[in-house]
C-alpha cells in the first residue's frame, strides 16, 4: 500500500538546518529500501510517500526520522493513498 505523510515542523527551532543532514540519510536508507517512494519539503513541513504493508508500519518508520526524534516535527499526518495513474499505479 502507498501512504502520503504530512509532517508539520516547529518554526521556532533554530537547530533544523543542523538536524536536516541526518534526517536526509535517513530517508535515504528508506528509498534505498523500497520504502521511501517519494519526498521533500511543503510549506511548513514535509511530504513523504512512502510504501508500507500497513499504516502502523509507516509509524514506526517514522518515527526514527531525525526530525522526529529532534522534536521538530510536531505533528504527522498519515493517510492511505490510492494512486489512480503514475509510477505506482
Amino acid at each position: 500500500m502507498i501512504y502520503a505523510a504530512l509532517y508539520t515542523y516547529d518554526q521556532s527551532r533554530d537547530d533544523i538546518h543542523e538536524v536536516r543532514p541526518a534526517h536526509r540519510e535517513y530517508l535515504k536508507g528508506l528509498l534505498d529500501g523500497g520504502q521511501l517512494l517519494a519526498s521533500g519539503p511543503r510549506g511548513d513541513g514535509a511530504l513523504l510517500i512512502l510504501s508500507a504493508d500497513t499504516v502502523d508500519d509507516v509509524h514506526e518508520l517514522l518515527a526514527k526520522d531525525p526530525m522526529v526524534t529532534a522534536g521538530i516535527v510536531t505533528h504527522t499526518d498519515v493517510e492511505e493513498w490510492t494512486v489512480v495513474y503514475g509510477p505506482w499505479s
